[in-house]
């Protein structure tokens, strides 16, 4: 199993790199094509044409009609013959070339197919027509030096014969002269009776040798296929050399695209989470974050992904209540947007959520002025109570903004009354979303360790796994337990932070001075500057719950329904 997923893994690597990095090959294959076909066309077009010989055996070559050796071997050796001097130099004089015999050479090739009397002679040039006037002269030049080459031996052999021929003639005159003369003994003319007889016999032999000298075939063969350009032979080169850079190139690219991705440390894909044993709890495609509301009339839009993490919370999470931590991996990407839709969802499935703030993000994306309403820092400083400071900005959903932070804000996070309210807002709500800075830091780490599970956020193309690793060390540090992470695609690092851009922050604070928005000092109580949002009017009674509309109630038969049923029951 841990082989298959190892396979899985690399095949998952080595594909990912190649999408990534599809433009970079597409331009290297090009690049190195186009250089090819260039080189190529820099040496200039070649055209080979091809005239095919079938051979005759004949006299005085390596094919011979009494051959005792392997025809093929016979054969291969003919084929060697084409390219020799003699026959080059041939070439060279009847097409008047300037060439030197040695260059010549190196434009011919030979081949004999397997099991035939043919001769393929090839000839390569720079132009067709001169391709073709070479195959023809090495062919027909050929043939002519296998039939000289043939009337020589035999010359030479019959010169020799009639030679012989002479010297016998003239030792059988000899003896014979003496065989006539009468002081010869008996003895003597009998010996000189055999030496006649064989001298006899050697020159009829030598008769009949030259008569089949004389009448054997000095056919060498003939050309069976005129020469003629091969198809495709003149830009074959440029197709060739472009074939082989653009190969080149592709592979130079694949190594590329590999190291590449290798030494990147950036999260390119969402499942990298789950290589370095994160669960994926969700991914929020390009333009699917929640973003910030244009007025507080407009309803809050929640997209499929965070309906999904929803599920995934709901499963993978203990019964209500559930305290939850959602913290961004670094400090370019921020977790408010998450925070948000998760707490949506979760209060449209019917559970009731509230939202600590403690980046001042959540506000702007639920309520949209919560950069005017008092919240943490007020609570914390004990200027307000907590049921004071709660905005409902739809029905099962509250939110704690964050007020005016001071430093001593953040540094009160694990205080008592910080632990206090928490365990009040246990008691009345099913979930207790804190949004907080990123998990590396002091302040991420002070909240992940209230929580009874966090919830990482990282963008794919921009968190790298360093960040992570970091992240996922600083939980196991304060003993927070990791539930998993989201990570979201079309996010940058500068615009991170909020899940939207400053422009539009900008533009909502430019309405709230125009609104007649102030912002009061420290330690001064602060009332909602907008009416359409409830607050909780005084503390719970024991047991109470809040309503649909915002309102306490002690009677356990009071109306807290919603419009559509709990998914899961309350302990």
């Amino acid at each position: 199993m841990r082989d298959d997923d190892n396979a899985s893994a690399l095949t998952s690597f080595v594909l990912d790199a190649l999408r990534r990095h599809l433009v970079l090959l597409v331009v290297l294959g090009v690049v190195f094509g186009a250089a090819g076909a260039g080189v190529a066309l820099r040496n200039g077009l070649h055209y080979t044409a091809s005239s095919s010989i079938l051979l005759s055996p004949l006299q005085g070559n390596p094919y011979t009609p009494d051959g005792r050796g392997d025809q093929l071997v016979n054969l291969q050796t003919e084929a060697q013959l084409v390219g020799t001097n003699g026959v080059a130099s041939d070439v060279r004089r009847r097409l008047h070339l300037s060439q030197s015999v040695e260059e010549i050479r190196t434009h011919v090739a030979v081949e004999n197919p397997t099991n035939t009397q043919v001769l393929k002679v090839s000839y390569t040039a720079r132009s067709s027509r001169d391709a073709v006037r070479g195959a023809q002269a090495f062919a027909d030049s050929y043939l002519s030096y296998r039939e000289r080459r043939a009337n020589s031996i035999i010359s030479s052999r019959l010169s020799k014969i009639h030679q012989q021929q002479t010297r016998t003639q003239r030792s059988l005159d000899e003896l014979s002269d003496e065989m006539g003369r009468t002081d010869t003994s008996d003895s003597r003319r009998a010996y000189l009776a055999e030496r006649l007889s064989a001298l006899a016999s050697q020159l009829a032999s030598l008769e009949s040798e030259t008569s089949t000298l004389t009448a054997s075939d000095q056919w060498p063969g003939q050309v069976i296929s005129s020469a003629a350009p091969d198809s495709g032979t003149g830009p074959r080169d440029a197709i060739v050399l472009g074939g082989a850079g653009a190969v080149a190139g592709l592979l130079l690219g694949v190594a590329l695209a590999l190291l590449r991705t290798r030494v990147d440390p950036r999260l390119h894909h969402p499942y990298d989470v789950e290589h370095l044993g994160v669960q994926l709890l969700g991914l929020v495609g390009s333009g699917r974050r929640m973003r910030l509301r244009r007025s507080t009339t407009d309803p809050i839009d929640l997209s499929e992904p965070y309906r999904a993490l929803r599920t995934s919370i709901i499963t993978g999470t203990d019964v209500p209540p559930v305290t939850l931590t959602v913290t961004g991996m670094s400090d370019g990407i921020g977790a408010a947007p998450e925070a948000a839709g998760l707490a949506v969802g979760l209060a449209r499935a019917g559970f009731g959520v509230a939202v600590v703030d403690t980046t001042g993000e959540v506000s702007r994306l639920l309520v949209g002025g919560g950069s005017q309403l008092p919240g943490l820092s007020e609570l914390l400083a004990g200027i307000a109570d907590l049921t004071e400071l709660l905005v409902q900005p739809e029905d099962n959903l509250a939110v704690l903004p964050l007020g005016y932070p001071a430093r001593q804000t953040m540094d009160q996070l694990l205080s008592e009354p910080m632990r206090a309210t928490l365990t009040r807002l246990r008691e009345w709500y099913d979930y207790v979303i804190l949004c907080g800075p990123p998990a590396a830091g002091a302040d991420g780490q002070a909240l992940a360790s209230l929580a009874d599970g966090v919830v990482l956020v990282g963008a794919v193309g921009v968190t790298t796994r360093t960040e992570l690793t970091v992240a996922t060390a600083a939980l196991e540090h304060v003993h927070a337990v990791l539930l998993g992470a989201v990570m979201v695609e079309g996010v940058s690092a500068r615009r991170g932070g909020g899940g939207h851009s400053r422009r539009q922050e900008r533009r909502e604070e430019r309405r709230g001075r125009e609104a007649g928005g102030r912002r009061p000092a420290h330690g001064q109580a602060v009332r909602p500057r907008s009416p359409e949002y409830t607050r909780q009017a005084g503390p719970p009674p024991a047991g109470a719950r809040p309503t649909n509309g915002g309102h306490w109630s002690s009677n356990p038969t009071a109306d807290t329904t919603v419009d559509e049923p709990l998914d899961r029951p309350r302990s």
